[in-house]
């Protein structure tokens, strides 16, 4: 029985020194990201049948469990796609904030209340060139804070549409080295046998690479039967499965805000659900949904208070009057009515059967008689070129024609011109004798006329029949006043107040970045709880390996004694026989 003992003493000789280097495994791994600690698995050798009795024959190292808790691992996947998602808006959203801070008293917000206080500045003296001027400022003040504001949010959309092509690139790296660990796992626990085939270091691999890869995107992963793994987007679309990968790619087609979509290699339809969560869902968020929402919100501003300006001014009197007008906005197509969408014209929608007065006056400014009063009707579905033919026959000496960008251009020759009650609202959708040109936060400008001469700034109305203006009159000054705090909407937007719509978008604003700093703060505190759960299960802890190891160190070292005792017994016995 010497011999056995020596064999068995061996066996554990053999199983303690691979249980100590399980353990140094770990010691040596205690800082690798992703890493789970290692457990030698120790078992009793199958014992060997003599006679009646069943002797056993020491000790094996059946396997090396990995202690992993799938539910953590799932929860923490998911943690870390959410923490990217909210860390990602939140920086987003810093970096407009600059935009989003001049809407205190020092930028929009009091833009726009200088611009009202200016024309009520005005109607308390409609004849003062000095308060034109100031309108003139004011006004030049609001568009350029809504070109810049407008300006400064399309360049940082822009700007997020590049970094979703980093991040595209990012994905894909992740997508390739799950699949390729997923082939070395599958090659190296094919060329082993039994329980301990598991390539635990290659699993904690591929798991710290699918927790990146959700750091990108947000995925979902199915665990399959043969111990693979499926990833695939929160729409179902397969990113890699038994070592094959698909890519994402940009589509050849465009989202509703103009930027190419994302799909999956070899599909055309976008990925769906791909802005829920990691760092590229964060991208996806702001520039579709934030920054978009805050460039409408500036456009619906815009449109309103350009158009509803317009409709005032370029119905009044008490401005400069010219002899040549040009419309600011021409119909591509001078056959087709004005009020078709395809003439590119923001408010074209807005042309209805209506009419407004062209009024002549001569080179003093007195109204033409015995009439100077002319009517311009124009029936539904009336083109551009109607408009012109009405003016050319209605006897006002005024020669009407269209240039080649569509716009109309009037010429009273010695003689200047004035308009009023449009109710076709052909002049403001047009921008006949306008006050703004443009009608989005992008393209607002106040008039050329304008910006030429401030005298030219409409403050009254003219008496229909007589074409007479009344010095002082300052009704058209009065109604642009109050369109502040009227609920409007030409855009089809909800009707607001134009205050309230920069109020509300400031709003908005600090709303987002409250929900996304808290956002942040709790996906960070969910993280440290996962990782110390996640820690108490899979973690190294140096002083428990130490403990561990010596335990087994103590055990190898009472097998070494059995090989030491059992050889005195050898030699003994030897002895005996000499």
């Amino acid at each position: 029985m010497s011999f056995a003992s020596l064999n068995i003493a061996a066996s554990s000789l053999r199983a303690q020194q691979k249980a100590i280097d399980v353990l140094s495994h770990n010691m040596a791994n205690v800082n690798t990201p992703g890493y789970s600690r290692q457990s030698p698995n120790i078992v009793t050798a199958s014992p060997v049948s003599i006679g009646n009795l069943n002797l056993g024959r020491g000790v094996n190292l059946n396997d090396i469990q990995r202690s992993v808790d799938p539910l953590i691992n799932n929860a923490m996947r998911e943690n870390t796609s959410q923490f990217a998602f909210w860390n990602t808006v939140t920086s987003g959203l810093t970096t407009v904030e600059s935009a989003f801070g001049s809407l205190d008293n020092t930028g929009l917000s009091a833009a726009v209340n200088d611009y009202f206080l200016s024309w009520q500045q005005l109607s308390n003296n409609p004849q003062d060139v000095a308060q034109k001027n100031n309108v003139l400022n004011k006004s030049e003040t609001l568009t350029t804070q809504l070109n810049q504001m407008y300006t400064q949010l399309s360049n940082a959309q822009q700007s997020l549409d590049q970094d979703i092509n980093q991040q595209i690139d990012a994905a894909n790296l992740k997508i390739d080295a799950i699949a390729s660990l997923s082939n070395q796992i599958k090659s190296q626990e094919a060329s082993q046998q039994g329980a301990s085939s598991a390539a635990n270091d290659l699993r904690d691999q591929r798991d710290e690479a699918i927790r990146q890869l959700a750091q990108i995107i947000p995925i979902q992963q199915v665990n399959t039967q043969d111990g693979n793994v499926l990833i695939q987007t929160k729409g179902g679309d397969m990113l890699t499965h038994d070592g094959t990968a698909r890519h994402l790619q940009r589509g050849n087609t465009t989202g509703a805000n103009g930027f190419r979509d994302i799909v999956i290699q070899g599909k055309n339809a976008p990925i769906q659900g791909l802005d829920t969560g990691g760092s590229l869902g964060g991208l996806l968020a702001l520039r579709d949904g934030n920054f978009q929402s805050y460039m409408d919100s500036l456009d619906s501003f815009a449109a309103n208070l350009a158009y509803t300006t317009n409709q005032v001014h370029s119905s009044a009197g008490g401005g400069t009057r010219a002899s040549i007008v040009q419309s600011g906005q021409g119909a591509l197509n001078p056959a087709l009515a004005l009020n078709d969408p395809s003439q590119g014209v923001t408010f074209a929608g807005q042309v209805q059967a209506g009419s407004f007065s062209l009024h002549v006056y001569d080179a003093t400014g007195t109204p033409l008689t015995p009439s100077s009063d002319f009517t311009i009707n124009l029936a539904a579905g009336a083109t551009m070129n109607d408009v012109v033919t009405a003016i050319n026959a209605s006897g006002s000496g005024v020669t009407a024609s269209v240039d080649i960008a569509g716009r109309l251009n009037l010429d009273a020759g010695a003689n200047t011109m004035a308009f009023s009650n449009d109710t076709s609202n052909f002049l403001a959708a047009y921008e006949v004798n306008s006050f703004f040109h443009g009608a989005t936060a992008g393209n607002i400008v106040v008039s050329q006329q304008v910006q030429n001469n401030a005298s030219a700034i409409n403050t009254g109305s003219i008496a229909q029949g007589s074409s007479l203006i009344f010095a002082g009159d300052n009704t058209a000054a009065v109604q642009i006043m109050n369109l502040q705090d009227q609920a409007l909407s030409v855009d089809g937007s909800p009707a607001a107040s134009l205050h309230s719509r920069i109020s509300t978008l400031s709003s908005q604003y600090g709303l987002d970045v409250g929900l996304a700093n808290q956002q942040g703060a709790y996906r960070q505190a969910e993280a440290d709880s996962l990782t110390q759960q996640r820690d108490a299960v899979s973690g190294v802890n140096v002083d428990e390996e130490l403990i561990a190891m010596m335990k087994f160190q103590r055990a190898y070292e009472a097998s070494a004694k059995v090989i030491s005792t059992s050889n005195q017994m050898m030699d003994s016995l030897m002895g005996i026989l000499r």
